[in-house]
Protein backbone atom coordinates (compact mmCIF):
# COMPACT_ATOMS: atom_id res chain seq x y z
CA UNK A 1 0.00 0.00 0.00
CA UNK A 2 1.25 3.48 -0.82
CA UNK A 3 3.02 5.04 2.17
CA UNK A 4 3.16 1.77 4.10
CA UNK A 5 6.19 -0.52 3.86
CA UNK A 6 6.32 -3.98 5.46
CA UNK A 7 9.61 -5.78 6.11
CA UNK A 8 10.48 -9.14 7.64
CA UNK A 9 13.80 -8.65 9.44
CA UNK A 10 16.19 -11.22 10.92
CA UNK A 11 19.05 -10.43 13.31
CA UNK A 12 21.94 -12.54 14.59
CA UNK A 13 23.74 -12.53 17.91
CA UNK A 14 26.57 -10.46 16.41
CA UNK A 15 24.28 -7.74 15.04
CA UNK A 16 26.44 -5.13 16.76
CA UNK A 17 25.72 -2.16 19.00
CA UNK A 18 23.20 0.38 17.72
CA UNK A 19 23.68 4.08 18.26
CA UNK A 20 20.78 6.28 19.25
CA UNK A 21 18.72 7.06 16.17
CA UNK A 22 15.26 8.07 14.97
CA UNK A 23 13.21 7.36 11.86
CA UNK A 24 11.42 9.79 9.58
CA UNK A 25 8.23 7.73 9.71
CA UNK A 26 6.35 6.06 12.53
CA UNK A 27 6.72 2.29 12.83
CA UNK A 28 4.93 -0.71 14.27
CA UNK A 29 6.67 -4.02 14.96
CA UNK A 30 6.03 -7.45 16.41
CA UNK A 31 8.87 -9.58 17.78
CA UNK A 32 8.32 -13.06 16.37
CA UNK A 33 11.34 -14.95 17.69
CA UNK A 34 14.39 -14.35 19.87
CA UNK A 35 14.92 -11.39 22.19
CA UNK A 36 16.88 -8.14 22.54
CA UNK A 37 17.25 -5.08 24.74
CA UNK A 38 15.84 -1.70 23.84
CA UNK A 39 16.09 1.87 25.08
CA UNK A 40 12.85 3.72 24.32
CA UNK A 41 10.76 6.42 26.02
CA UNK A 42 13.43 6.83 28.70
CA UNK A 43 13.34 3.16 29.71
CA UNK A 44 15.55 0.14 29.11
CA UNK A 45 13.64 -3.09 28.67
CA UNK A 46 14.00 -6.59 27.30
CA UNK A 47 11.86 -7.47 24.29
CA UNK A 48 10.49 -11.01 24.07
CA UNK A 49 8.39 -12.83 21.44
CA UNK A 50 4.89 -11.40 21.24
CA UNK A 51 5.92 -7.85 22.15
CA UNK A 52 4.20 -5.22 20.00
CA UNK A 53 5.92 -1.85 19.75
CA UNK A 54 4.80 1.43 18.18
CA UNK A 55 7.42 4.17 17.72
CA UNK A 56 6.31 7.67 16.64
CA UNK A 57 8.23 9.46 13.91
CA UNK A 58 11.36 11.17 15.24
CA UNK A 59 11.43 9.24 18.54
CA UNK A 60 15.02 8.44 19.61
CA UNK A 61 15.71 4.78 20.46
CA UNK A 62 18.27 1.99 20.15
CA UNK A 63 18.26 -1.83 20.24
CA UNK A 64 21.11 -4.13 21.33
CA UNK A 65 22.04 -7.61 22.53
CA UNK A 66 20.10 -9.53 19.90
CA UNK A 67 19.89 -13.27 20.46
CA UNK A 68 20.52 -15.62 17.55
CA UNK A 69 17.72 -15.81 14.96
CA UNK A 70 15.80 -12.83 16.27
CA UNK A 71 12.96 -12.08 13.84
CA UNK A 72 10.58 -9.13 13.57
CA UNK A 73 7.88 -7.90 11.29
CA UNK A 74 8.27 -4.13 10.87
CA UNK A 75 5.75 -1.74 9.33
CA UNK A 76 6.89 1.74 8.27
CA UNK A 77 4.01 4.27 8.24
CA UNK A 78 4.26 7.58 6.42
CA UNK A 79 2.32 10.65 7.54
CA UNK A 80 0.32 10.54 4.30
CA UNK A 81 -0.70 6.92 4.94
CA UNK A 82 -1.78 7.75 8.49
CA UNK A 83 -3.86 10.65 7.19
CA UNK A 84 -5.58 8.50 4.56
CA UNK A 85 -6.39 5.92 7.23
CA UNK A 86 -7.99 8.62 9.40
CA UNK A 87 -5.57 7.66 12.16
CA UNK A 88 -2.96 9.45 14.27
CA UNK A 89 0.28 8.55 16.00
CA UNK A 90 -1.20 9.56 19.34
CA UNK A 91 -4.13 7.18 18.93
CA UNK A 92 -1.98 4.26 17.80
CA UNK A 93 0.54 4.80 20.59
CA UNK A 94 -2.20 4.56 23.22
CA UNK A 95 -4.26 1.73 21.77
CA UNK A 96 -2.64 -0.56 19.24
CA UNK A 97 0.07 -2.26 21.39
CA UNK A 98 -2.56 -3.22 24.00
CA UNK A 99 -5.06 -4.82 21.60
CA UNK A 100 -4.81 -8.61 21.27
CA UNK A 101 -6.16 -8.48 17.72
CA UNK A 102 -3.07 -6.43 16.77
CA UNK A 103 -0.81 -9.42 17.47
CA UNK A 104 -3.15 -11.80 15.63
CA UNK A 105 -3.30 -9.52 12.59
CA UNK A 106 0.48 -9.05 12.51
CA UNK A 107 1.04 -12.81 12.72
CA UNK A 108 -1.39 -13.37 9.83
CA UNK A 109 0.43 -10.66 7.89
CA UNK A 110 3.76 -12.39 8.54
CA UNK A 111 2.47 -15.73 7.25
CA UNK A 112 1.00 -14.12 4.13
CA UNK A 113 4.23 -12.35 3.22
CA UNK A 114 6.41 -15.32 4.20
CA UNK A 115 4.73 -17.42 1.49
CA UNK A 116 5.33 -15.58 -1.82
CA UNK A 117 3.96 -18.57 -3.74
CA UNK A 118 0.43 -17.69 -2.62
CA UNK A 119 -1.35 -15.96 -5.55
CA UNK A 120 -3.29 -13.71 -3.19
CA UNK A 121 -0.54 -12.95 -0.65
CA UNK A 122 -0.18 -9.25 -1.48
CA UNK A 123 -3.93 -8.66 -1.70
CA UNK A 124 -4.47 -10.42 1.61
CA UNK A 125 -1.68 -8.37 3.20
CA UNK A 126 -3.31 -5.14 2.00
CA UNK A 127 -6.59 -6.13 3.61
CA UNK A 128 -4.87 -6.95 6.89
CA UNK A 129 -3.12 -3.57 6.90
CA UNK A 130 -6.40 -1.83 6.14
CA UNK A 131 -8.08 -3.70 9.01
CA UNK A 132 -5.21 -2.90 11.37
CA UNK A 133 -4.94 0.83 10.78
CA UNK A 134 -8.48 1.67 9.67
CA UNK A 135 -10.86 -0.54 11.70
CA UNK A 136 -13.72 1.93 11.20
CA UNK A 137 -13.52 1.36 7.45
CA UNK A 138 -13.30 5.04 6.54
CA UNK A 139 -10.58 6.14 4.18
CA UNK A 140 -9.62 9.48 2.68
CA UNK A 141 -8.91 9.68 -1.02
CA UNK A 142 -7.27 12.33 -3.13
CA UNK A 143 -8.67 13.81 -6.31
CA UNK A 144 -7.06 12.19 -9.31
CA UNK A 145 -5.58 9.37 -7.22
CA UNK A 146 -3.82 6.92 -9.51
CA UNK A 147 -5.21 3.40 -9.74
CA UNK A 148 -3.22 0.24 -9.12
CA UNK A 149 -2.68 -1.92 -12.17
CA UNK A 150 -5.41 -4.40 -11.25
CA UNK A 151 -8.00 -1.59 -11.03
CA UNK A 152 -7.04 -0.25 -14.47
CA UNK A 153 -7.34 -3.74 -15.93
CA UNK A 154 -10.70 -4.18 -14.23
CA UNK A 155 -11.98 -0.89 -15.65
CA UNK A 156 -10.99 -1.92 -19.18
CA UNK A 157 -12.50 -5.37 -18.72
CA UNK A 158 -15.83 -3.94 -17.55
CA UNK A 159 -15.94 -1.53 -20.49
CA UNK A 160 -15.09 -4.23 -23.04
CA UNK A 161 -17.31 -7.01 -21.67
CA UNK A 162 -20.22 -5.06 -20.20
CA UNK A 163 -22.72 -7.21 -22.13
CA UNK A 164 -21.43 -10.49 -20.65
CA UNK A 165 -22.16 -12.02 -17.22
CA UNK A 166 -19.44 -10.71 -14.90
CA UNK A 167 -19.18 -12.46 -11.55
CA UNK A 168 -16.85 -11.38 -8.76
CA UNK A 169 -15.16 -14.79 -8.53
CA UNK A 170 -14.45 -14.80 -12.28
CA UNK A 171 -13.07 -11.26 -12.15
CA UNK A 172 -10.87 -12.26 -9.22
CA UNK A 173 -9.40 -15.19 -11.16
CA UNK A 174 -8.75 -13.16 -14.29
CA UNK A 175 -7.13 -10.29 -12.41
CA UNK A 176 -5.21 -12.43 -9.90
CA UNK A 177 -6.68 -10.36 -7.06
CA UNK A 178 -8.62 -11.62 -4.05
CA UNK A 179 -12.39 -11.02 -4.44
CA UNK A 180 -12.54 -9.30 -1.05
CA UNK A 181 -9.88 -6.85 -2.24
CA UNK A 182 -11.98 -5.97 -5.28
CA UNK A 183 -15.10 -5.42 -3.18
CA UNK A 184 -13.24 -3.44 -0.52
CA UNK A 185 -11.24 -1.12 -2.77
CA UNK A 186 -13.51 -0.74 -5.79
CA UNK A 187 -15.43 2.20 -4.24
CA UNK A 188 -12.12 3.93 -3.47
CA UNK A 189 -11.14 4.11 -7.13
CA UNK A 190 -14.54 4.22 -8.86
CA UNK A 191 -16.73 6.08 -6.33
CA UNK A 192 -19.29 3.30 -6.67
CA UNK A 193 -19.90 -0.31 -5.83
CA UNK A 194 -19.03 -2.87 -8.49
CA UNK A 195 -22.70 -3.65 -9.16
CA UNK A 196 -23.69 0.01 -9.53
CA UNK A 197 -20.73 0.69 -11.81
CA UNK A 198 -21.75 -2.14 -14.15
CA UNK A 199 -25.33 -0.85 -14.15
CA UNK A 200 -24.11 2.64 -15.06
CA UNK A 201 -22.24 1.23 -18.06
CA UNK A 202 -25.35 -0.66 -19.20
CA UNK A 203 -27.58 2.40 -18.78
CA UNK A 204 -25.09 4.53 -20.73
CA UNK A 205 -25.04 2.00 -23.58
CA UNK A 206 -28.84 1.89 -23.59
CA UNK A 207 -29.15 5.68 -23.72
CA UNK A 208 -26.75 5.85 -26.66
CA UNK A 209 -28.77 3.26 -28.56
CA UNK A 210 -31.98 5.08 -27.71
CA UNK A 211 -30.55 8.33 -29.06
CA UNK A 212 -28.92 6.96 -32.21
CA UNK A 213 -31.24 4.15 -33.35
CA UNK A 214 -34.98 3.74 -33.99
CA UNK A 215 -35.04 0.58 -31.87
CA UNK A 216 -37.85 0.29 -29.31
CA UNK A 217 -36.91 0.89 -25.67
CA UNK A 218 -38.06 -2.60 -24.69
CA UNK A 219 -35.66 -4.18 -27.18
CA UNK A 220 -32.82 -1.86 -26.19
CA UNK A 221 -33.36 -2.71 -22.52
CA UNK A 222 -33.16 -6.42 -23.27
CA UNK A 223 -30.07 -5.96 -25.48
CA UNK A 224 -28.29 -4.12 -22.68
CA UNK A 225 -28.92 -6.83 -20.11
CA UNK A 226 -32.12 -5.67 -18.44
CA UNK A 227 -35.01 -8.06 -17.88
CA UNK A 228 -37.54 -5.63 -19.36
CA UNK A 229 -38.32 -1.94 -19.81
CA UNK A 230 -39.43 -1.58 -16.18
CA UNK A 231 -36.12 -3.04 -14.98
CA UNK A 232 -34.23 -0.55 -17.13
CA UNK A 233 -36.33 2.35 -15.82
CA UNK A 234 -35.74 1.39 -12.17
CA UNK A 235 -32.00 1.03 -12.75
CA UNK A 236 -31.83 4.32 -14.65
CA UNK A 237 -33.42 6.15 -11.71
CA UNK A 238 -31.08 4.44 -9.24
CA UNK A 239 -27.84 5.37 -11.00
Amino acid sequence: MSGCHVALTRYTGNAGFEDWHAHQNASLSLLLNGCHKEDLFGKNCKRVPGDVKFIPAGEMHRCNDYSDDTRKINIDLSADFMNRMNNTEEHLLKTIPQILSTKITLIKLYHDLDDPSSPHAIASAELLLYKLFNPAGKIKTQAGKSMPQWAERLRDLLEDEWDKPLHLTDLSTRLGVHPVTISRYFPLYFSSTLGNYINRIKVDKALRLLKNTPTLLTEIAYTCGFADQAHFTRTFKAV
